[in-house]
């Protein structure tokens, strides 16, 4: 392996450090975001009116989770449509084709026009995205190590001491063969 490939080695992790950064920064920023619109979705003014179109629950889940999907219409006309977890309290006054009571907000996320809301009464966490950050912030650090890892062999020259460049012998050195005897 010549010293070259080690090159090629470190700027890609160094390339691929960069890029998870900036996926990591933009979903963190945007889950802080959606954080902050979630803090303030159950006011007054958010509140509007839904239908209950389906109600299930969620298998092999312990203890049990009830989900509850509806639908309301946003403000320019389209329907959209949103899944929500539900405690039994809930779930056992619910029946299909019913009006709720729901908090709504438009919002952005990733430049996309979508909606948030909740069931007013539930207290589940919304779903954000903490899934996405966690898997950028993993992937992260990974890349962090070996950032060190790269920057450890070739700062410090570790790099010559793991792949020693072939010695040739002088015009001076005796070459010593062993010879065995039959």
């Amino acid at each position: 392996m010549s010293p070259r490939v080690s090159v090629w080695i470190a700027n890609a992790v160094f390339a691929s450090f960069i890029v998870v950064s900036l996926f990591y920064s933009l979903v963190h920023f945007e889950n802080q975001n959606l954080k902050t619109e979630t803090a303030s979705l159950n006011e007054e003014r958010n509140r509007s009116f839904a239908i209950v179109q389906e109600l299930s629950r969620v298998k092999n889940q312990f203890p049990m989770a009830y989900q509850c999907h509806y639908s309301f219409g946003l403000s320019n006309g389209s329907l959209h449509e949103i899944t929500e977890r539900i405690p039994y309290s809930i779930y056992k006054r619910l029946r299909l084709g019913d009006t709720i009571e729901v908090y709504k907000k438009e919002i952005k996320i990733f430049g996309k026009q979508t909606a948030i809301s909740r069931i007013k009464g539930n207290e589940e966490p919304l779903p954000l995205l903490e899934n996405l950050e966690r898997y950028f912030l993993y992937g992260f650090i990974y890349l962090l190590v070996l950032v060190g890892v790269t920057l450890a062999f070739r700062v410090l020259g570790l790099l010559s001491q793991t792949y020693p460049l072939p010695q040739k012998p002088n015009e001076n050195d005796e070459i010593v063969v062993n010879k065995s005897q039959d």
